[in-house]
């Protein structure tokens, strides 16, 4: 997952999250496009709430919307981040998320070569409620 200060939202491709259930998000629903970086603009397919686990053992875990497009890689959206109580202190070399509730990081972003920061979550079985 690429960390994107530029997304209005989080995005991701419906391959992306096999086994989740697609639904309506509002911005599905009204035709919503996104304005991708050479200035095309792609369909709002709809929405995920997808159940993420940070790091490559036994991180944190999240469980956050991704609306759902035709992007090439998932982006997550500091911007939306910092709306979920959440700050991002970027350095040279990562950029860390962290809960303003506890100061705890919920999880880091490696810093690539050519200035992307990266992430990898573990997808974890998508969250079908309490059965009654």
């Amino acid at each position: 997952v690429a960390l994107d200060s530029g997304s209005t939202d989080n995005v991701c491709h419906k391959a992306d999250a096999p086994g989740y259930d697609l639904a309506e998000s509002s911005g599905s629903k009204r035709g919503q496009t996104f304005t991708v970086g050479d200035g095309s603009k792609i369909n709002n397919l709809g929405q995920f709430v997808l159940n993420l686990q940070g790091g490559e053992d036994g991180g944190n875990n999240i469980a956050t919307t991704f609306q759902v497009a035709k992007v090439t890689r998932p982006l997550m959206s500091v911007g939306r981040i910092c709306d979920n109580e959440m700050d991002v202190l970027f350095s040279d070399t990562k950029a860390k998320v962290i809960a303003r509730s506890d100061g705890a990081t919920v999880c880091t972003f490696e810093r690539q070569n050519g200035g992307l920061y990266l992430a990898k979550f573990r997808l974890k079985k998508p969250d079908f409620g309490r059965q009654g």
